[in-house]
């Protein structure tokens, strides 16, 4: 159509000028580091810019200093990597309270964000600190946290775990509420963001002086503090395979009889089917990449299905857009989860009726999924359907594979799968979700088990042990149960989810070990680090 057309040479514009702007700036921020560094400092003595290359530098492109991490960026590493493909602006931000419990999470995160080359900015969004807590937390970022990358931030926000909903009525204490209202407080106070009031368009071009954020065309993800970083978001997603250029991700809400699904080819759509399945192309554009722009927002599906029609009404009004969404469109387009990514423009909408929704949605519904379904409703209120995405998490480990990245670790053979998840998740040799989520409990035989409410608090510190390591065989199919903490009966399950089980005690367990490892080289003494690995979550008390 015409108005795609327009659309599609829009972007090819702003991509083109994106590069121009990009080759640029990385040889005037070279220039600079060059009048600034010793001449003979090796960073400096590199050849001319190549703004591809440069927008997303590899790990080990550049030359490191003996005696560094193989995690640790050089100073020019880092300045290319302010922006990602393209020179597009991207933003990673993720929700925490201030407690001593999503304090390691948070560090973590940083961590996975550092080890896979994240592009644009990351900021932990903190909500509710005490005086006392705030202090200490930003002590900790200027010592931990700002010395991994100048692009790492913290952004603290009020408490808003007891808010009142548009009638006035006050609600119960629920302190996920800081996830929208921190998303929104951060849009228009954090550090290089704000809201430009004298607007006067929205994604739409409807809705005349509605304000939009200073920076709209940035990509904002937002994620959880328990959710760990296996490959960098970018904003563009592919289903190629990987020496077709692509990253092999698996979208989501194709019709069940689609000759274009991944078992083959064909001419198009046919029929309206009631199921979302995998596919190799996206759902309305029928291609095997997606962008996320102004209007296109991309997000994680997860297994709610439509429940969080019920609350529509009640929340947005007999009259909004959410309440005539029904069937298959609420299940492909608007059961989604983090990662949430859409561009602010779009994000900011998003979060200021995603306040406006949660305190009903949890009033009538006072359980953990409430502000997920108010973030339903808030994007079905403003039209915009996700594309819904198979391979951006992996979390549960039950069911048939099917809306979660399952798939890519079935396809690890289950001999090497502890040993592979152990030894850093390199994309390069096994496709991988984008996204492991550690939110349940994980566990393999008698004693290999993971679960982050057991990790304890110090975890990042020179006094910790490490985590003890399971055996690199569970996930073969030697061990088809697994044995919780505390309870003399077993479990028993498939290799399948044995694999799976292997896959996120294994992933887990390495990372947080390399993650306190390189804490410990940069913040201990040689004869005050513990680096024994003998703490057995399984046996620690709940």
């Amino acid at each position: 159509s015409i108005d795609s057309q327009r659309e599609e040479n829009i972007i090819k514009h702003k991509f083109q000028r994106g590069r121009l702007r990009a080759k640029e700036w990385v040889r005037n921020e070279k220039r600079w580091l060059k009048n600034r560094l010793d001449d003979n400092d090796p960073v400096t003595n590199i050849g001319p810019a190549d703004p591809a290359a440069a927008s997303m530098p590899e790990a080990g492109e550049e030359e490191i200093e003996e005696g560094t991490h193989n995690w640790d960026l050089t100073q020019l590493e880092d300045l290319a990597l302010r922006t990602g493909p393209a020179d597009t602006p991207i933003h990673i931000v993720f929700s925490t309270d201030c407690g001593p419990y999503q304090h390691w999470q948070a560090y973590q995160f940083f961590l996975s964000a550092l080890r896979v080359r994240q592009p644009g900015r990351v900021t932990q969004i903190a909500s509710g600190c005490t005086d006392d807590q705030a202090a200490s937390l930003k002590e900790w970022h200027a010592e931990h946290v700002n010395p991994l990358s100048f692009r790492f931030g913290l952004h603290l926000t009020p408490d808003y775990s007891t808010v009142e909903s548009v009638d006035g009525k006050s609600t119960e204490k629920y302190e996920f509420f800081n996830k929208p209202f921190g998303l929104k407080h951060w849009m228009e106070f954090g550090e290089g963001m704000g809201i430009d009031h004298s607007s006067s368009y929205d994604h739409n071009n409807n809705h005349p002086n509605n304000p939009r954020p200073w920076k709209h065309d940035t990509i904002i993800a937002l994620l959880d503090p328990d959710q760990m970083l296996t490959r960098p978001i970018t904003g563009h997603f592919s289903s190629l395979p990987t020496e077709a250029g692509g990253t092999g991700d698996i979208f989501r809400g194709a019709p069940s009889n689609d000759p274009l699904l991944s078992a083959g080819g064909g001419e198009g759509r046919k029929s309206k089917e009631i199921n979302n399945v995998d596919s190799r192309l996206s759902f309305r554009e029928h291609e095997p990449t997606f962008t996320v722009r102004h209007g296109h927002p991309l997000s994680q599906e997860y297994g709610f299905l439509n429940v969080w029609c019920k609350y529509a009404s009640l929340a947005a009004g007999a009259n909004s857009p959410a309440t005539k969404v029904k069937g298959i469109e609420a299940l492909r387009s608007y059961a989604v989860g983090p990662p949430y990514i859409a561009t602010a423009l779009d994000m900011y909408d998003i979060a200021v009726r995603w306040c406006e929704f949660v305190p009903t949605v949890y009033r009538h519904f006072p359980q953990l999924m409430a502000e997920m379904y108010a973030f339903s409703i808030a994007t079905a209120d403003l039209q915009l359907p996700h594309q819904l995405m198979a391979s951006l998490m992996v979390s549960d480990t039950s069911g048939d594979g099917d809306g979660e990245g399952w798939k890519m670790v079935d396809d690890i053979p289950g001999e090497e799968v502890c040993s592979f998840a152990m030894d850093g998740l390199d994309v390069e040799v096994h496709s991988l979700p984008t996204v492991l989520n550690f939110c349940h409990r994980y566990g393999v035989g008698d004693t290999a088990f993971f679960a982050k409410e057991k990790v304890p608090a110090n975890f990042f510190s020179c006094e910790s042990s490490l985590l003890e390591e399971p055996a690199l065989d569970i996930g073969s199919g030697k061990y088809l149960y697994k044995k919780p903490p505390f309870l003399k009966k077993r479990m028993e399950y498939s290799a399948v989810i044995e694999k799976r089980e292997a896959f996120m005690v294994c992933a887990s367990t390495g990372f947080l070990n390399e993650a306190a490892l390189y804490f410990k080289e940069r913040h201990c003494g040689e004869n005050d680090a513990n680096v024994m690995k003998e703490i057995r979550l399984h046996d620690l008390p709940e």
